[in-house]
């Protein structure tokens, strides 16, 4: 066997690895790196035969249509990751367009890798040449997963992005019993910890009640999968209050069609049931006399309807701008969070109140510790991270056991 790394090497975006045993080609996740715009791709792949994308983010599954101009593969992963990629894939097609970026792809690509899409149940085997692929939750959103390979009595564990602790929409991480040979795995927050989460939504909760209290608006930008519906679960004592605008309509509904993925299903299409869907300009340009909390994509302030939101709040002082997602530099969100200056196409000011919570998917420092410690690998692969040299030294100081951070091209032989 043998793993080439074709991104995600020391930096977060465009995870794509290459598995090559015998003669066939099988890819790990095949994604976008999104900023700074236009968004760059890996490296092209051809004759592939089949592909895991570990979930439908465009930072691990947004690079797969542009397979199809070379070869067909098979795609495997969860049922809801299918329909979510579906989704954010043709979304990704608009918004290419829209920026006048020369799309890499078209919807037709996107047709085809949906009809190429094979799902795969959590923790049932499927044998491809002689070599065993198990997806097992990875606790990261509805539908994520993280690969069990074994050929030849050796066993490999490729995380894509993985979380231990449980959210209120998911269950953490459903980890493997058996002792892993090699472990690959992101790092995307190896240098730090999330704070507890419950006194994050103690701290969101208490910003919104002295903002409504006020008389004034609540906007919060959020990304269409797994956080916005994260958040109507952590605000559902205030449904009658909430506006859900953007493309987390349409993600939300896949989601309730697809229960077993979710941890509180009914409780979720209860707050869905509640609260006002947004679903023209017209329904926009009332909303915020009648709901004083919107949660609205884009997640970044890149585009969507938070942009018209934003407007017309930004010069109410006692309004309040909530990020709950991680800003990436070059970002609008993290221009608007460092300097309270939108920076985009225009260039404005935000004068309201500006506050930033952390309601990451992604395992912190210690829980990645914790699956270094509850897997025993020998040795550790560390991508999909900004420090991902500093994380593979500090694991080979702390366990005594080899572990790198492979750069972009680089090959691993198994």
């Amino acid at each position: 066997m043998r793993l080439t790394f074709l991104g995600g090497c020391r930096e977060v975006g465009k995870n794509a690895l290459l598995l090559e045993v015998n003669d066939r080609r099988i890819l790990l996740d095949y994604g976008v790196k999104l900023q700074p715009e236009p968004a760059e791709f890996p490296e092209v792949v051809k004759d592939v035969d089949v592909v895991f994308p570990t979930h439908a983010h465009l930072d691990h599954a947004g690079a797969i249509p542009v397979l199809f101009h070379h070869s067909t593969p098979a795609v495997i992963t969860t049922k809801v990751t299918i329909e979510l990629m579906e989704l954010l894939l043709k979304d990704f097609v608009k918004v290419m367009k829209r920026k006048g970026m020369e799309p890499r792809f078209s919807k037709e690509n996107v047709i085809q890798v949906i009809k190429a899409s094979h799902s795969l149940p959590y923790d049932v085997p499927v044998f491809l040449h002689g070599t065993k692929f198990v997806l097992h939750d990875s606790g990261h959103i509805p539908g994520s997963a993280y690969v069990e390979i074994v050929r030849d009595g050796k066993r490999i564990v490729y995380t894509g992005d993985i979380k231990l602790k449980s959210q209120r929409l998911v269950n953490g991480a459903k980890l493997t019993k058996e002792k892993v040979d090699v472990l690959i795995t992101e790092c995307t927050y190896g240098d730090k910890d999330h704070p507890e989460r419950r006194k994050e939504e103690k701290r969101l909760k208490e910003e919104i009640d002295v903002t409504i209290n006020q008389g004034e608006v609540v906007l919060i930008p959020s990304f269409a999968v797994a956080r916005a519906q994260e958040l109507l679960l952590v605000l559902k004592d205030y449904r009658s209050y909430i506006a859900v605008d953007g493309m987390a309509k349409e993600a939300t509904e896949i989601l309730l069609r697809n229960p077993s993925f979710l941890l509180a299903p009914k409780e979720l299409r209860k707050v869905y049931g509640s609260v006002k869907r947004v679903r023209n300009q017209r329904e926009r340009k009332r909303i915020l006399k009648r709901k004083p909390i919107v949660i609205s994509t884009s997640g970044m302030l890149n585009g969507g309807p938070v942009l018209y939101y934003l407007k017309r709040i930004r010069n109410r002082r006692e309004s309040l701008l909530a990020f709950v997602g991680f800003q990436v530099e070059g970002t609008p969100g993290r221009s608007v969070l460092e300097t309270g200056i939108y920076r985009n196409e225009e260039t404005w000011e935000v004068n309201c109140r500006i506050r930033k919570f952390d309601f990451s998917s992604h395992a912190g420092r210690n829980e990645l510790f914790e699956l270094i410690e509850r897997l025993e690998p020998s040795l550790v692969v560390c991508i999909h991270g900004d420090r991902c040299e500093e994380f593979a030294k500090e694991v080979e100081e702390r366990y005594g056991i080899t572990a790198f951070a492979p750069k972009e091209g680089e090959e691993l032989k198994l």
